[in-house]
This record gives structure tokens, C-alpha cells and sequence, in this order.
């Protein structure tokens, strides 16, 4: 019998895209291998549509798409397990709830760390990374001095009882002061909707130990998670690639692909540039793109005033590979707590070496000395010394390229994943 999958997601193809959208395409194309049929229903900005997607049937929903419409959209697709890989507005927690009123047994992927902590980032006051129990006095600190509260003022309203200010208070000019005094309401409530997608969940998946680590923090089972490690799509293949990184007589090239956000540490990257002597046989190529646009002019103004880094902007999902085959280095600077990411895997895949942050899903997937360096994030002096020391030595490079290899398949995920839909429709029939 064919088994069929909802995939829920934020967003999808042929909008921009990243390493959850990229995982999901790949997953759904490899389980029709399997005998499993899948569709992905993501939200959109836009009216509702529908469409094929590399052979996939994908169909968009308003964002803001009341229960009664998603359930509809659900109940007419009829699968036999709702599996969930976003947490934001348009397919989160309430999709969840939808699918559970249905009846359809259900699956949540966790692309990022965003249920477990305030933040987003998983680091203790922005400083080391979190153990993941959500603490109410503990994550209301750690959230208030984010936010730029002082050290003392945030110690005070991690002690401040649990309250909730009446809807009409967050309309005034001191809506801010009333959300930072409701500081330990807001950390129960992360705490009790964590809860709560265990409870709607007949498994977590997590793409890193850390991520079940951090959901056993919090009094969640060891039954409900499985760790199912991502994967780098067949497009990103090695052929001997070790052998062509390293070479003496010219540049060494780092590259830096993805979001150029804060948390993406590309800042470090630009930082240690400065800190490298001129005359180093050294480049640094930025790909990437930002919605914030006093980022992208402090970059641009980086790269204008350094003759050894180029922004080239935005790369299409289709230029990766090639992108990566023409560096000796993938640096991966995250100042969070990864998941993944799969940009590590890609380019590992490519046999290029990763100089990558020792947190997270980072530090599970690159083995410092052996295929890639492991960084204090948010250290550039560090990150300095590293990526000099690289252009000096291009054997070293060489010995990490050399042992950059794929580890893992689209088909052992699938194998993974269809043998648990596999599980849940057979509990539920």
C-alpha cells in the first residue's frame, strides 16, 4: 500500500530558499523511491496556488489561513502522516493542532532551534552555548538582555512574578516596559508550547545531538525523538576533489555562503581579514543576501576597502556546486547554535575542507584537524590565525581536503523516515 505525506513548511520553490526548503525537496523526491507519496503544502504572502515542483505536488496557502481553510486544504490531500518542518506563523504549532483535529498521525522535523529557546540562538546570554532547559528566571534574563536591557535590570525581571499585560497596555508608548515586565510569563509559555508539540508529536526528529539533548532538558523522552541526520543533495559530488584544494603558487580561497545575518558571523570573517597582513596570498568571496540593509552596506563598504574580499551577492540554489568547487575552504562563522547546517555536508560532499565555529551541529559534523578546523565563534583574532596559518601551509589544507567525504545519503533519510511513517499508519489503522 502507498502511504501518503503532508510536508508543512514556511515557505518553499521557487521562492528563496535554504537548507530546510532544500531538505524537504530532496526527501520528498527520494521516498517516491520508496513507495511514498508525498506533497508539501507551505505558506505563502500570496493567494493560494498550486503547482508541480520537480515533480512534487506543491500547494500554497495564505499565511494566515484560518483552521477551517488549512484543515480543508489537509483532509482534501489525505494523508496518512502530517509531518511539520518549520516553526514560524504560516506552518507551526496551530498546523499542528489542525492536523491532530484531523486525526492524521504526526511528525515534527526540528530545522532549527527556535521551540526551545527565546533567542533563537541557543547561547546563554549570547556568550555559551545552552543546555536547552527552559529555566523561567533563567531564559526571562537571558531574553531581557538581548533586548539591551542592563545586567541588574535584567536580574530583576527574571524575579518579577509571572504576569501578562492586558491587550490594551501593549498598544501604549510603555508596551515595551510591560512586555520586558511579562518577561518569565513569556518563558512559561515557551516552556508550555514545547510541552505541547510533544504532545501532538508521535516523534521528534532532530538533525543533531544537541537538539535531543536539549528536548531531554526538558522532560521529553527518549521515545519521542530520533535522530536522522541531514544529508547533501546528489547534485554536490566529489570527484577527487581532495587532490585539487591546497596547490602552492596562488590564492588561497575562503568562501562564505548563506544569510548575511548577525548570527551567520560573516562579520567575523570580514574582522579577521583586517587582522591578516596585507601581502598574504589570501581571498575571501562573500555570497549571500540580507533583509537587512544596513548589513548588506557595511559588507559592500568591507569589500570596497579590502582588495582581497569580494561580494558577489546572492548565489541561485542551481550555482552552488559550483560555487563551492571553486574554493579551497567553506568558512562557516555561526554565532548560534546550528542544526545542521547542510552547507557543511555540501561541501564536505565537494571534498572542500570546512573552517567552521565549535558549536552545535558545526562541531557534530566537521573533526578539527582531520577535514575541517573547529573556531571559537565570535573570536576573529582566532579565525585570523587560522585562516593565515592555512595560506601558509597549503599541505595542511590539502590533508583536510583529501578527508572530506559524503557521509550520509537522501536515501538513508528516506529509508529512516519511511520506515517510521511506516510505524505511525500502522499504530493508527
Amino acid at each position: 500500500m502507498t502511504l501518503r505525506v503532508v510536508h508543512c513548511i514556511g515557505f518553499y520553490f521557487p521562492d528563496p530558499v535554504g537548507g530546510t526548503e532544500v531538505y524537504v525537496r530532496d526527501l520528498a523526491a527520494t521516498l517516491l523511491e520508496r513507495g511514498v507519496e508525498s506533497s508539501v503544502v507551505a505558506a505563502t504572502d500570496d493567494s493560494e496556488r498550486e503547482y508541480l515542483w520537480e515533480g512534487i505536488p506543491v500547494s500554497r496557502y495564505p499565511a494566515r489561513s484560518g483552521r477551517t481553510a488549512f484543515q480543508q486544504l489537509v483532509r482534501r490531500l489525505e494523508p496518512d502522516v502530517f509531518h511539520l518542518h518549520s516553526w514560524t506563523t504560516g506552518a507551526g504549532l496551530p498546523h499542528l493542532r489542525h492536523a491532530a483535529e484531523l486525526g492524521i498521525p504526526s511528525v515534527a522535523t526540528l530545522h532549527v532551534p527556535a521551540p526551545l529557546c527565546l533567542r533563537g540562538t541557543m547561547l546563554l546570554e549570547g556568550k555559551t552555548p545552552c543546555d536547552g532547559r527552559i529555566d523561567e528566571a533563567r531564559c526571562a534574563r537571558c531574553w531581557a538582555l538581548e533586548r539591551g536591557v542592563p545586567a541588574p535590570a535584567a536580574r530583576l525581571i527574571s524575579h518579577l512574578p509571572k504576569w501578562a499585560p492586558p491587550p490594551w497596555l501593549t498598544r501604549t508608548p510603555v508596551r515595551r516596559i510591560a512586555t520586558l515586565a511579562s518577561a518569565r510569563t513569556i518563558a512559561a509559555n515557551q516552556a508550555e508550547r514545547l510541552q505541547e508539540l510533544a504532545r501532538l508529536c508521535k516523534r521528534i526528529v532532530v538533525p543533531s545531538e544537541w537538539v535531543g539533548s536539549a528536548l531531554r532538558q526538558n522532560a521529553i523522552p527518549d521515545g519521542k525523538i530520533l535522530l536522522s541526520r541531514q544529508a547533501a543533495s546528489t547534485a554536490f559530488g566529489s570527484d577527487g576533489g581532495g587532490a585539487r584544494h591546497g596547490g602552492s603558487g596562488r590564492e588561497l580561497t575562503i568562501g562564505f555562503m548563506g544569510r548575511l545575518e548577525t548570527y551567520k558571523g560573516v562579520q567575523t570573517l570580514i574582522e579577521a581579514m583586517s587582522l591578516i597582513p596585507p601581502q598574504t596570498p589570501l581571498r575571501l568571496i562573500i555570497a549571500g543576501t540580507s533583509d537587512d540593509r544596513n548589513n548588506l552596506r557595511a559588507i559592500e563598504a568591507a569589500a570596497a576597502k579590502d582588495p582581497r574580499i569580494e561580494f558577489v551577492g546572492p548565489l541561485p540554489h542551481e550555482r552552488i556546486p559550483a560555487f563551492l568547487e571553486s574554493l579551497d575552504i567553506l568558512a562557516v562563522p555561526s554565532r548560534w547554535m546550528e542544526t545542521g547546517p547542510i552547507v557543511v555536508l555540501e561541501a564536505q560532499a565537494m571534498g572542500v575542507p570546512v573552517m567552521g565555529a565549535d558549536l552545535g551541529g558545526i562541531s557534530e559534523r566537521v573533526r578539527d584537524g582531520i577535514d575541517g578546523w573547529l573556531l571559537p565563534f565570535d573570536e576573529p583574532r582566532a579565525w585570523a590565525a587560522a585562516m593565515h596559518q592555512a595560506a601558509a601551509d597549503r599541505s595542511q589544507v590539502a590533508i583536510r581536503a583529501a578527508n572530506s567525504k559524503r557521509t550520509r545519503t537522501a536515501s538513508d533519510i528516506a529509508a529512516e523516515m519511511a520506515t517510521l511513517y511506516g510505524e505511525l499508519h500502522d499504530r493508527s489503522t
